[in-house]
């Protein structure tokens, strides 16, 4: 299966406002930080991490890396943006801060999940 891949910022943000305005958000974070997961998705729209094909298969995304999937009907055509983690966290840090301010009584769940996710990662502050 092809995939067309995402390059401008424009295209990217419009996959990643999608998936994140469908998905579970506490439950995509939960997913994110457990080594065991390899992504998250639901139905047309996905993340999957480097970890979710084997190097020497065709859908590999390389090392350290984490791509959006969007497919029908969600989208036209199938399409797929891959980013770096840091690229990837920065994300879950706006989406974080959007869910926080609509459900302000999970604001310390979420940076806690934010928090396993980074480790998860190997990003370091």
């Amino acid at each position: 299966m092809m995939y067309k891949i995402l390059t401008t910022k424009a295209e990217i943000d419009r996959l990643v406002e999608s998936y994140f305005w469908i998905i579970d958000f506490p439950r995509a974070l939960t997913y994110f930080g457990d080594h065991e997961r390899h992504g998250y998705g639901s139905g047309p729209l996905e993340v999957q991490f480097s970890s979710y094909h084997m190097p020497e298969e065709e859908e590999y995304i390389g090392d350290q890396k984490v791509c959006f999937i969007g497919e029908p009907p969600a989208y036209d055509e199938d399409v797929m943006a891959v980013m770096e983690h840091d690229e990837f966290y920065n994300y879950l840090m706006i989406y974080s801060e959007k869910y926080v301010e609509e459900h302000p009584e999970a604001k310390q769940d979420i940076y806690n999940l934010l928090d396993v996710v980074k480790k998860r990662l190997g990003l370091h502050s």
